[in-house]
């Protein structure tokens, strides 16, 4: 029996772990679980049959999150304990890659930005220890690729000169096209390299025959300066699509030093566009009546969408890239009691453009058809829970449309 011993404590140990754990989640999601689903009010139900709304809400001073569709809501911190080992809070639009292609998951970041997808190909991107190098001038930028339709996966990795020290290299984007792979990134250069400034946005092109490094183009840096400070901005939704981003679009602002009880003054805005297929670079100025909207700009495929809001609802003003033209632009009616730290959810994407905004009595989901302007779904974000009739205690942080 004795010989036995090591291995029936261990398993006892496992046993009373687990419990431990499961016991905890439930007396957490007993205090804290709040259940929504999204009601239609009118229009065609089957333009929510795939949508999902990632939330939060705060409960005893904790942010918690809950996923809402028309069916209720799951929260993601009650999935199994295998499953939390596995993939701890992972993104909604990842969640099928790991069902179905587990081997090629395993071992990877959970970032769509990382990823590229199209029917026959999944494709991971990461730089190995984040782009970190203090006694080295390269980097090394390793590729997985899977073939979808007969499971083998391969790998590369390439290692690419530098001529700065960085802390790390954040990846934003992955395009695919014509042999070529290109990453978007952000590069945080190390606090004690003092040549060259702070931050630097990049697009590494990758020749995916010859596994190598084409071209390190470096579109936008921050120099250090004894006064005022300086953003990039990117405006691509990178967090909700793992397809090719035909464009990149980002700015460079440079502002003032802070007065006391003073906004930061603006010196100069410059906003760029990328063509991913010409590998070029552009300036893009918009009409000086739009620029104090700017910061709310959007991109999707060949057009860039600037919002207005205003009491009365929505002003959706269009640039059509390849025409070079603006578009008439879209409006929706709608009264809203959200402030300026509470704006809207704007999200756009497969046509359409999804609205979430807060009315007296909950929240209101508007979804409007980007082609004909019309608006085609309306419900909204109701509380199933009879003692917590507050919908509007929800936060809005993302939205998926799930096939």
């Amino acid at each position: 029996m004795k010989k036995y011993w090591k291995t029936i404590s261990i398993s006892f140990f496992i046993v009373v772990f687990i419990s431990s754990y499961y016991i905890q989640k439930t007396a957490m999601a007993s205090k804290n679980d709040r259940s929504y689903k999204i009601e239609t009010i009118s229009g065609n139900k089957e333009e929510i049959e795939n949508l999902i709304l990632q939330t939060s809400y705060q409960s005893n001073d904790l942010y918690h999150m809950l996923y809402i569709s028309k069916d209720g809501s799951t929260n993601p911190n009650n999935q199994s304990f295998f499953r939390d080992l596995m993939a701890p809070n992972e993104p909604m639009n990842l969640r099928k890659y790991i069902e179905e292609h587990r081997n090629f998951m395993r071992g990877k970041e959970f970032d769509p930005r990382k990823y590229f997808e199209d029917k026959s190909r999944l494709i991971y991107t990461t730089f190995l220890d984040d782009g970190r190098k203090e006694a080295s001038n390269v980097v090394t930028l390793q590729i997985d690729i899977l073939d979808k339709n007969t499971n083998d996966s391969s790998s590369f990795k390439i290692d690419i000169p530098v001529k700065a020290s960085y802390d790390w290299i954040n990846v934003n984007d992955v395009y695919v096209g014509n042999g070529k792979i290109n990453i978007l990134t952000t590069n945080y250069l190390s606090a004690n390299y003092l040549i060259k400034g702070r931050e630097e946005l990049h697009v590494y092109s990758i020749d995916e025959n010859k596994k190598e490094l084409v071209k390190d183009a470096i579109l936008a840096e921050l120099v250090s300066e004894e006064r005022g400070t300086s953003s990039i901005r990117i405006f691509n939704e990178y967090n909700t699509t793992t397809q090719n981003e035909n464009y990149y679009l980002y700015m460079v602002e440079k502002y003032s030093d802070r007065k006391e009880d003073t906004e930061l003054e603006v010196i100069s805005s410059q906003i760029y566009l990328y063509n991913n297929a010409k590998n070029e670079a552009e300036e893009w100025t918009m009409p000086e009546e739009l620029k104090p909207y700017r910061k709310s700009m959007l991109i999707h495929k060949e057009t860039i969408y600037i919002p207005v809001y205003s009491a009365n609802g929505l002003t959706l003003n269009r640039y059509h890239i390849e025409k070079e033209q603006w578009e008439e632009p879209l409006t929706l009616q709608y009264s809203s009691i959200a402030n300026e730290n509470d704006a809207p959810y704007l999200r756009i994407a497969e046509g359409k453009f999804y609205l979430v905004y807060r009315v007296s009595d909950g929240q209101w989901l508007s979804i409007v058809d980007l082609r004909t302007g019309g608006l085609i779904y309306e419900g909204k974000i109701i509380s199933e829970d009879k003692k917590n009739q507050e919908a509007d205690s929800i936060r809005i942080e993302q939205l998926y449309t799930m096939h």
